[in-house]
């Protein structure tokens, strides 16, 4: 398989800018509590105010960079997963599409259909019903806490249909005949071991990640050329950021 994007250099911008973050604010945190413990007019007051937001920020912070490393993680798990397919598939990853303004985790163009895959890290026990998810941990003492997950099926679902609608502006260049039947299929994977699913009334397929080699290469949706494949990746490539 053929692998096209920066996802990698993306992620790792964003975590080298949240570890610069982070020692920010433990900066201003040490400062604050320095401040406070001079007792004096009016530094302990400004001590006072800065400690809570310098201590706010860092650990909203900290929770950015944990994200981001997961998603390094997540990304390698998946080439492995799919280095079985031959070169006649080729894997974009964290590309934006116009109108987009967020990015697309991976698209995967093959001769048998082209894939719009949404790729989460998560831990827990993970449940979706139609479009609506929910997720949750047990703490050490039994004590269970709701995690966010917001709707994953929803967002590769909108990122589909504006590759479709892409492919669609650009059907002159990219189809030297008649352009076949257009369908988009939407995926959202789970790549960390230790998450928990239960589905539901899925609008999109939805597994773990050692069921996504199979379900590619096994889809039969349409027939592609090779020169089909190119044009549409290229087409990507050069309109989208």
């Amino acid at each position: 398989m053929q692998v096209f994007g920066k996802r990698s250099n993306y992620i790792w911008r964003n975590i080298h800018l949240k570890k610069s973050q982070i020692l920010l604010f433990l900066i201003l945190f040490i400062l604050a509590l320095m401040l406070f413990i001079m007792n004096k007019f009016p530094y302990a007051s400004a001590g006072l105010i800065l400690i809570p937001l310098a201590y706010i920020l860092g650990i909203y912070t900290y929770q950015k960079y944990i994200l981001w490393d997961s998603g390094t993680i997540g990304e390698s798990i998946i080439e492995k997963e799919l280095r079985g397919l031959d070169d006649s598939y080729c894997m974009i990853s964290r590309i934006v599409i116009p109108p987009n303004r967020g990015d697309t985790d991976y698209i995967i163009l093959g001769p048998n259909g082209i894939f719009v895959m949404e790729s989460k890290h998560y831990g827990g026990e993970i449940s979706c019903n139609g479009d609506l998810w929910s997720r949750y941990k047990i703490g050490k003492g039994g004590r269970r806490y709701e995690l966010k997950i917001g709707s994953p099926s929803n967002q590769v679902k909108r990122n589909a249909k504006v590759l479709k609608d892409f492919i669609l502006e650009h059907k002159k260049e990219i189809f030297k005949e008649n352009m076949h039947h257009l369908w988009i299929n939407g995926i959202v994977v789970f790549t960390n071991k230790n998450a928990g699913l239960k589905i539901e009334n899925p609008t999109v397929d939805i597994m773990k990640v050692d069921e996504l080699y199979g379900l590619i290469r096994d889809k039969d949706d349409v027939k592609f050329s090779a020169e089909e494949i190119c044009n549409i990746r290229d087409a990507i490539l050069r309109y989208s950021r």
